[in-house]
């Protein structure tokens, strides 16, 4: 007969038999059968902003230095034609420009208030100047831009014969101290002197690029500042021999992105300036690119025309991170195109195109011929997608066009009334860019434009201009707050 002790050690091993059955039951039913699962949405409350005062800043007249000597004596160079439009009243000032000998027209601040119904009030201007002095000609349009902490400019050269100024316009009642960062084909450029510049409040400061560059055939700036904040934009202008070759205003483009969209890009006149002669490559439309890390990024440029939607030219190149690099297209007729970068790291970009009018008579010598020759070119940059209501302000020079590109998987029908009143409503295909002419000095009201992207043209023989069309800044609009 089994002891006592025999038959506990019994039950023990039958207990234990049956918890490990147990446990091998569950481990395999919990291999096998789903988990009960749970997640959080954290709660989020959509704030909408005070509506607030909106102000932006004109760049101002083109500038010439007054002595070649020296490169920081500049003057101004006539007045440019500036034009506004803002849902309620528009208030004007100048801004003071101590970088800038003589007298002449100054960088303009444009404002509006908020007006009593509640809403956040729109205003949108432009300017625009036609220059025909020895050493600069050509047409030069500019957007009154916002002024921010934080930009990035795609443009500029400091090679023989290339002049390009970084305006720096502080419309705050704040100095501001600015940091300049720049990139050329290089690399990124150790240059202390364009480190702590201080833009007093209510001024424009004039930086001269060669004075931190000196010649680049490619450069991009990238602009922070602290304290108040600044609206940059360049002035480049070029001279060959004894023959001004353009000028041009160049605002902000997006901030760096894997997708970056520029629509509008403007052909004209392309077999004239790229026909053979020394230095066509340089004359074709180019876009220059740059990956601010320092991982190399791949990226895909492709150009699709706004008249067949077709992609018409794609380029595919590894980009070796901090250093600038221009991509030409060689398949393009005259015509406006929509250009795409895409990248698998943040990228900016901009497109430059150039514009040029024969000499009236092939007889003449060279010399001759090149101080007869009409020739300017055009930068464009990549734009924030819109809100639902944006305006538009459109300066005097060449025949002006509103470009419309949409990025999104629906078609959008958008509304442009004119300040008279008369309307129009144009349909943009998904994926698709379109050309909608518009009047010089003409202002606009754009309704059903969220999400696409836009810019404005300004075209004549042997001349050209762009500016890109944002939206307001995000302290203007609604936001998602998410408490703790």
């Amino acid at each position: 007969m089994p002891s006592k002790r025999a038959i506990a050690r019994g039950s023990v091993r039958i207990v234990a038999g049956v918890i490990g059955t147990g446990v091998a039951v569950l481990a395999i039913l919990g291999a096998t059968l789903p988990w009960p699962s749970f997640s959080m949405v954290p709660p989020a409350h959509t704030v909408t902003p005070v509506p607030a005062d909106q102000s932006r800043v004109c760049p101002g007249p083109l500038l010439d230095q007054t002595d070649a000597s020296n490169a920081t004596s500049l003057s101004s160079i006539g007045s440019p034609t500036v034009v506004t439009r803002a849902t309620t009243s528009v208030a004007q000032r100048d801004l003071d420009t101590p970088s800038v000998q003589g007298g002449g027209s100054a960088p303009r601040v444009i404002s509006t208030q908020a007006g009593d119904s509640g809403g956040h009030p729109l205003i949108a201007g432009g300017q625009s100047q036609k220059a025909s002095e020895s050493d600069i000609a050509g047409l030069a349009a500019a957007a009154c831009g916002e002024a921010t902490s934080d930009s990035w400019l795609v443009a500029g050269a400091t090679t023989l014969g290339s002049t390009s100024l970084v305006l720096l316009s502080n419309p705050t009642a704040v100095q501001a101290t600015v940091d300049l960062t720049v990139y050329t084909e290089a690399g990124r450029a150790e240059a202390p002197g364009a480190r702590g510049l201080v833009v007093r409040a209510d001024s424009q400061l004039v930086v001269p690029l060669a004075g931190i560059v000196p010649n680049v055939q490619a450069s991009v700036v990238h602009v922070q500042a602290t304290g108040g904040s600044v609206y940059p934009s360049l002035q480049q202008s070029s001279v060959q021999g004894l023959a001004p070759q353009g000028v041009e205003l160049v605002g902000p483009t997006a901030e760096p992105a894997q997708q970056s969209i520029i629509p509008g890009m403007t052909v004209a006149n392309i077999a004239r300036v790229s026909g053979g002669a020394d230095g066509a490559a340089a004359q074709l439309p180019t876009v220059r690119l740059l990956a601010p890390g320092t991982e190399a990024v791949h990226v895909t440029v492709t150009a699709t025309s706004e008249t067949t939607a077709g992609v018409v030219d794609t380029s595919r190149i590894t980009l070796q991170g901090g250093t600038v690099r221009e991509v030409p297209f060689s398949h393009l007729i005259d015509g406006s195109y929509t250009v795409r970068v895409s990248a698998d790291g943040p990228v900016v970009a901009a497109a430059r195109t150039v514009d040029a009018v024969a000499p009236a008579s092939g007889d003449q010598s060279a010399t001759a011929q090149a101080e007869a020759a009409t020739q300017d070119f055009a930068w464009f940059v990549a734009s924030a997608p819109l809100q639902q209501r944006a305006l538009l302000a459109v300066p005097t020079g060449g025949s002006p066009t509103l470009h419309l590109v949409n990025d999104g998987k629906s078609s959008a029908t958008v509304t442009i009334t004119g300040k008279n009143g008369s309307a129009q409503r144009v349909s943009v295909a998904a994926g698709k860019g379109v050309a909608v002419p518009v009047s010089a000095r003409g202002t606009y009201d754009l309704e059903g434009a969220t999400g696409l992207r836009a810019s404005v043209s300004l075209t004549a023989d042997g001349a050209s201009s762009s500016f890109a069309l944002n939206p307001p800044g995000p302290m203007a609009q609604p936001i998602a707050v998410y408490p703790k």
